[in-house]
């Protein structure tokens, strides 16, 4: 990861607290914070990325509302599908499943698995990036003198939504084979 974008594993370490660090002083438990701290980076990043598919979300409802105060209802079907479209993956991602690493756990995960699962992430995460970016002025910008210059940008973002659809997809088949023992 960029200095812009730093890798959220190495930030939960960095602000482990003293019983934190205790516990990885202790053998039977040092696996277990390990494995707690990565899903934790895990469902931060989630959080984050599930923000941004909100706010792309609230992005296109506003140029549903600028389409519809124009008159404008040619597109509007475009556009309610791309809104549910992207609250419907911001909700998969907000509360995926995460696992669980306790001490007599049922699915089998360790650290070098989890860690794949996290390099996985990247893609969805761009991806998540640019339909924020597709979504935001300059990109997306409704011309009321010529309401058909919108269906461009639209495509733009359907394709960017597929785009995503696909990279989650890897990335919760990669969780379905970690957590199959």
């Amino acid at each position: 990861m960029s200095q812009d974008n730093p890798d959220i594993r190495q930030q939960v370490d960095a602000n482990r607290g003293f019983q934190k660090k205790l516990e990885l002083m202790v053998p039977g438990l040092r696996g277990y914070r390990t494995l707690e701290d990565i899903r934790a980076s895990d469902g931060m990043l989630r959080n984050q990325v599930a923000d941004k598919l909100d706010m792309t979300k609230a992005n296109l409802e506003g140029l549903r509302k600028q389409m519809a105060t124009a008159g404008d209802y040619t597109n509007l079907t475009s556009v309610g599908s791309l809104i549910s479209q992207v609250q419907q993956l911001g909700g998969e991602v907000r509360h995926a499943q995460q696992g669980y690493s306790g001490w007599v756990s049922t699915i089998a995960i360790n650290e070098d698995k989890l860690n794949k699962l996290y390099e996985y992430d990247y893609g969805f995460v761009s991806s998540a990036v640019q339909l924020q970016t597709l979504t935001t002025s300059p990109s997306l910008v409704y011309d009321t003198t010529s309401p058909n210059s919108v269906q461009t940008v639209l495509s733009s973002v359907s394709s960017a939504v597929a785009d995503f659809k696909q990279k989650w997809a890897v990335r919760m088949e990669a969780i379905e084979n970690i957590l199959v023992k």
